[in-house]
């Protein structure tokens, strides 16, 4: 068994700004590398998370609010903070990114197709004085969307937005736009490329970790949760793993920051470096943070070569390099 490392942040934390009577609904991580964090008014939180019971008793994520509401998108970066206005509002579950241009991409993580053929736009485009630019349609069962810096949009599904829910799929007679997996669209919403697993590897069921960062995308997914990168030109390579339940990858070089894991394991920390075909584990990783935090209860993202954690007005940073 590797022995255990004790990772130190690259700095001594970002204190991030919060705003009076909102709530942080939705945090994330820009192809810049910065913070961006959805507020909205605290009495409007309920209709933001809104799910319905369905028959049998279980409860779903509803795809969309009954009436509007507004947000406020706060993008910090260690130049400072812009304030951005969000009128105009129907995603639950909402997912946030920035846009070349200052433009931002909200999308909500449900879609429902209807019986007619038709169905919901859950992606908006807005501009930088909050007008709505375009919507389009990013399909079901999203559970990761980050942009690169040419304004391509990757989104990741989970199972449901794979297989069908909420009238795609077999039920609906319509292919889920998330059918590979992991998809990559232009700021308009038009496919642009669908994940086709490398040689020797087996096809996406559910997309468990995505990071855009500049030298490609990288994925870790169920069922086998192999290590791929897809470069440039949408080729990918894959290195097969023993990992199970990764959420966040952190990638410099051949050496990878994976985060997280099935149930008492779902803060575990590992450093895997990078082989011809397979990835090895170097040894498990303890964040170290210099303030008392709850990895449980905090934000963890991987983007490009730093993991980021988010802990209530905290931002701390690490990297793979050692």
């Amino acid at each position: 068994m590797p022995s255990p490392i004790q990772l130190n942040p690259v700095t001594n934390g970002v204190s991030i700004p919060r705003l009076d009577g909102y709530r942080n609904v939705s945090t994330s991580v820009g192809a810049s590398g910065e913070a961006i964090r959805l507020w909205v008014n605290d009495g409007t939180t309920e209709t933001v998370f809104a799910t319905e019971k369905q028959p049998g008793g279980a409860s779903f994520p509803k795809s969309h609010t009954k009436q509007a509401y507004s947000a406020r998108a706060l993008i910090t970066t260690k130049w400072g903070t812009v304030d951005h206005e969000l009128p105009f509002m129907a995603a639950t579950f909402p997912q946030v990114q920035t846009l070349p241009g200052d433009d931002l991409l909200v999308v909500a993580s449900r879609c429902q197709r209807f019986k007619d053929g038709t169905h919901e736009m859950n992606a908006r485009v807005y501009s930088a004085d909050g007008s709505i630019e375009c919507e389009f349609c990013l399909g079901d069962g999203i559970e990761h969307l980050q942009a690169d810096s040419e304004g391509r949009i990757w989104v990741g599904y989970f199972d449901e937005g794979i297989f069908g829910n909420n009238g795609w799929g077999s039920s609906g007679g319509a292919a889920p736009l998330g059918s590979a997996g992991l998809v990559c669209y232009d700021r308009r919403g038009n496919k642009v490329w669908a994940y086709d697993a490398p040689s020797g590897f087996d096809s996406m069921a559910d997309c468990y970790a995505l990071n855009v960062a500049k030298d490609g995308v990288w994925t870790c997914y169920y069922t086998e949760f192999p290590i791929v990168r897809i470069d440039s030109r949408f080729h990918g390579r894959g290195w097969g793993t023993t990992l199970r339940g990764a959420r966040e990858l952190a990638v410099s070089g051949d050496s990878v920051l994976v985060y997280g894991g099935y149930r008492e394991h779902r803060t575990d920390c590992k450093l895997i470096r990078l082989g011809d075909r397979e990835a090895e584990e170097v040894a498990e990783v303890q964040l170290h943070l210099p303030v008392e935090v709850k990895l449980q209860e905090s934000t963890v993202i991987g983007r490009d070569g730093l993991l980021h954690v988010f802990a209530e007005d905290h931002w701390f940073m690490f990297t793979p390099e050692r």
